[in-house]
């Protein structure tokens, strides 16, 4: 979450209007996340998150898969905000020009510290989406793929070196690597794309939100996982807990096996989606509104992480299988 947008009491009143969510009460900016504005309102029926999707979102152009995906999600009963129909059973509306979404309020914060009991929930609850993801009928392939983002990877060379005068030159040979080994028939579906830790709710050790849907698509589900052992199961930017992996991996598979290309493909997976995270915070140091109520990542997480994979070699999901 961020705030990009500024809006106005009355502009907001006059939106409520449409729904029947009572009068507001009070309102007031979520500063966190890094893509679209979002505001915690605070109504006659109760809390909601109100959701602005900016002109530069990646979710912009595919609301309507992330509405239904959502929806489909909800039926399944996993822990994800419902969107609130409009009077005429709308879900997109529009505040400052721009679409909008008005949220269920989900109750808890993100987990910190994070344990190997917030790994296990998670695991299982990525798996659940995944299993319910299936046959979903509408589209829309990753927009942050590697092979998609490895089509600009000269734009994020240059912010690479902007960033860093000689990051540039030692992540060539990385993306070469990862061009040469990429694997191209993995079982597929519809993934998150972006579950990190502040994109979850917990209630003590339990799961109650999965929130941000944005990035939404269809990748590997394995890649989905490898961006979760990337986000979670690190200590530090260079210290991985082999217990949070394990429970991870374990509460995952209890739900949904991973096959043998799988587990094989695991280690480039998790060089990938390191590389995928250090590319789009590169980005964000470079563009983004001046004006914007956001701290952009620090993209030097992510390239320890990359390291981290490139110079081990990691056998701990043969072990945790």
């Amino acid at each position: 979450m961020a705030v990009y947008t500024n809006i106005g009491r009355s502009a907001l009143e006059s939106f409520l209007t449409h729904y029947k969510t009572g009068a507001l009460k009070s309102y007031e900016p979520v500063a966190a996340g890094i893509n679209n504005s979002n505001y915690l309102l605070e109504t006659d029926s109760g809390r909601y998150i109100l959701t602005l999707i900016e002109d530069f979102s990646p979710g912009r152009e595919a609301l309507p898969y992330i509405t239904a995906l959502m929806d489909r999600l909800n039926i399944a009963s996993l822990p994800c905000p419902r969107i609130l129909n409009d009077k005429d059973g709308g879900k997109i509306g529009v505040l400052s020009g721009k679409p909008a979404l008005l949220l269920s309020f989900l109750e808890g914060s993100a987990p910190a510290p994070i344990t190997p009991a917030h790994c296990a929930a998670l695991g299982d609850c990525l798996a659940r989406m995944h299993k319910a993801g299936q046959n979903f009928a509408l589209k829309r392939p990753n927009p942050w793929s590697l092979p998609r983002l490895l089509q600009r990877k000269d734009d994020y060379l240059s912010y690479a070196e902007k960033f860093a005068p000689g990051l540039s030159k030692k992540l060539i040979p990385v993306i070469a690597h990862l061009q040469k080994k990429w694997p191209d028939n993995l079982p597929a579906g519809h993934i998150h794309a972006d579950l990190f830790p502040d994109n979850t709710l917990f209630q003590g050790e339990r799961l109650t939100g999965i929130i941000d849907f944005y990035l939404a698509g269809e990748d590997f589900l394995a890649y989905d996982l490898a961006i979760c052992v990337n986000a979670w199961c690190f200590d530090d930017e260079k210290t991985f807990n082999t217990e949070k992996y394990t429970a991870l991996l374990n509460a995952y598979q209890a739900v949904l096996p991973l096959t043998d290309a799988d587990k094989k493909s695991l280690q480039i997976l998790h060089q990938g989606a390191a590389l995928r995270f250090l590319m789009s915070r590169l980005a964000e140091q470079f563009n983004r509104p001046q004006e914007a109520l956001v701290t952009p990542h620090d993209p030097h997480e992510y390239l320890q992480k990359l390291d981290y994979h490139l110079e081990n070699d990691i056998r701990r999901e043969t072990e945790a299988a």
